[in-house]
């Protein structure tokens, strides 16, 4: 029997080892096969006088991002980049109609009658679509602010995400150029020459309100605690707003001086160009986004979302924010997610520039509900507030909050890191860890299960050999 077992584990080992080196045999071949495009495109072009990397169909999306004045040196201005190059093709247009298609009998499935009527049989097959291209790994992208130029190259997941830095004289040279509005643009280049224009909201003055908010049941009606309204809401209805919540951001923005809006969310950065569009569509100021991407490692959207993963990207943001611009904030989100444990801790490490935070209760909870004390324990309690109707709160956020015993955590610096799926502070890795640890049960489980199948079958066998 212990001969039988031991020949069961080495086959399992082998069977794991062989199909490890056929994922990473496929991976080194992607990038063998970039390699000699990338050549042959290089050499054709020398030769022929033609530059062949303007046929790619590579395109690239750059998201709404930040620049401040550095907290040491007011001459110098910190400009954070963040953007995504993929590529489309046919195979994955195809796979993306297919799925669509797939979404679609399934959300048939488990709406009731009157979601189904509603839905008439019908998908937006256009949300689906990022979802479902080629990251462009590993590949240069130049940066064209006015005369300078700088260069990144993108992470396995097509993605960059850089700080640069530029002299006050050349920000105000670009905004004078550009009409002198906060909102600068620059120019993005890829390897076949086409330009993407990004936008960078400059955090000025130094000094102001700015408030983060979360999307997802906060501003726009997603249901997240329910997986078949959130893929409902996600890729079937139209993106509806939380009814006052636009009025109630643009009241902030009149009647605060230097107001500024940051939209912090967990969910995909594959839906900013549609969030985009809800946002203008429904008339909320202007801002910055920060989202995650969303790998296939990733079990569904409803797991990627309530993932610990979320909470650390979100508290990394808040962290960076608060430690590196002397602004006061003001946090908003809903008791959906993890939104009053983040805020509550972040907070707690900066109770001299955490202003309010106000929290939509969407689960029917009262008010008074021992989650939220839990949440904000040692923040002062005129500084939190819960609320379902967005005229419950107050339009002048200029009231300084109280100071608290709690150690301020302001003289760390967080630097933010973008790697795969995840982003970090101080350097330190989550994702690594996590993603191996996830591939490796995922890639033994079945082996596994057809271990004890084996060992249960030989055992049977020998009982009725005897």
């Amino acid at each position: 029997m212990v001969s039988y077992s031991t020949v069961c584990i080495l086959l399992l080992l082998f069977v794991i080892n062989v199909d490890n080196r056929t994922l990473s045999q496929r991976y080194r071949l992607r990038e063998l096969w970039n390699i000699i495009t990338d050549k042959f495109k290089d050499t054709a072009t020398k030769k022929f006088h033609i530059d062949f990397r303007h046929f790619d169909k590579e395109e690239m999306l750059l998201f709404p991002d930040i620049g401040y004045q550095s907290l040491n040196n007011d001459s110098i201005w910190k400009i954070m980049m963040h953007g995504w190059r993929y590529e489309r093709n046919r195979r994955r247009d195809w796979f993306g109609f297919s799925a669509s298609l797939w979404v679609e009998r399934i959300a048939k499935q488990l709406l009731d009658e009157k979601d189904i009527l509603y839905l008439n049989g019908s998908i937006n097959r256009d949300r689906l679509k990022p979802f479902f291209v080629e990251d462009e790994s590993n590949e240069k992208i130049h940066i064209k602010f006015d005369e300078k130029i700088f260069s990144f190259l993108t992470d396995s997941q097509g993605q960059f995400n850089e700080e640069i830095e530029i002299s006050n004289d050349e920000i105000q040279k670009l905004k004078q150029q550009q009409g002198g509005s906060s909102f600068i643009t620059y120019e993005a280049i890829g390897d076949n020459k086409d330009k993407t224009t990004g936008i960078i909201q400059l955090i000025e003055p130094r000094k102001g309100i700015s408030v983060i908010s979360d999307v997802d049941d906060t501003i726009k009606i997603s249901e997240v605690l329910d997986k078949v309204r959130l893929l409902a809401n996600t890729f079937i209805y139209p993106f509806k707003p939380v009814p006052g919540m636009a009025e109630l951001y643009q009241k902030w923005r009149i009647n605060n001086n230097n107001c500024t809006f940051h939209y912090l969310s967990g969910m995909p950065d594959q839906l900013y160009i549609l969030t985009h569009e809800f946002i203008y569509e429904n008339k909320f100021p202007d801002g910055t986004f920060h989202m995650r991407h969303f790998g296939w490692a990733a079990t569904s959207i409803f797991g990627f979302l309530h993932s610990q993963s979320t909470f650390i990207h979100k508290i990394a943001y808040l962290r960076y924010f608060l430690s590196n611009t002397m602004r006061d904030y003001v946090l908003v989100g809903d008791s959906g997610e993890k939104d009053p444990e983040i805020y509550g801790t972040v907070a707690k490490e900066y109770p001299e520039r955490v202003r309010a935070i106000f929290i939509r209760a969407i689960k029917g909870e009262a008010f008074e509900d021992q989650r939220f004390f839990d949440a904000f324990e040692g923040v002062p309690r005129e500084k939190w507030q819960v609320f379902n109707d967005p005229q419950q709160l107050p339009i002048d956020l200029s009231r300084s909050p109280k100071a608290t015993t709690v150690r301020d955590t302001s003289g760390v610096v967080h630097r933010l890191v973008l790697d795969s799926e995840l982003i970090f502070f101080n350097g330190q890795k989550y994702s690594s860890i996590q993603r191996m640890l996830y591939n490796w049960c995922w890639l033994s489980l079945p082996y596994a299960l057809l271990y004890i199948i084996a060992i249960f079958i030989g055992q049977t066998w020998m009982i009725r050999k005897k």
